[in-house]
């Protein structure tokens, strides 16, 4: 009986060899994704800045003279934060702060005209 039971469980196995070998159809593995090719778009490129001929001339020793103010002026500031930290207010803070706002707006309008 072992000879038979072992010829059985042989055919067995061998049936399912064979069996798995063949599924039907394999199917291919995905391709891998690539974007598509594309016309550029205009928000691809950076813009360009034209200046138009009734555009005004930069006045660069007053840009100049007001950047060198903003800096002073920054420079000046940390100092007080820190003073604001322990619990005291410099009276001139507020302005100077308010007066940074007006220069840089200042400056800006200038330089983007």
């Amino acid at each position: 009986m072992n000879s038979l039971t072992l010829g059985v469980g042989s055919s067995v196995l061998a049936l399912f060899l064979v069996a798995g070998q063949h599924l039907g159809p394999t199917i291919p593995p995905p391709a891998p994704h690539t974007e598509p090719q594309r016309a550029p778009l205009p928000i691809d490129e950076p813009p360009v800045v034209v200046r138009g001929q009734g555009s005004q001339r930069l006045n660069s020793a007053k840009v100049k003279q007001q950047a060198d103010e903003l800096a002073k002026l920054a420079q000046s500031i940390p100092p007080d934060v820190n003073k604001v930290a322990a619990g005291q207010l410099p009276k001139d803070l507020i302005a100077r702060l308010k007066q940074i706002e007006k220069l840089s707006k200042d400056l800006r309008n200038q330089i983007s005209r």
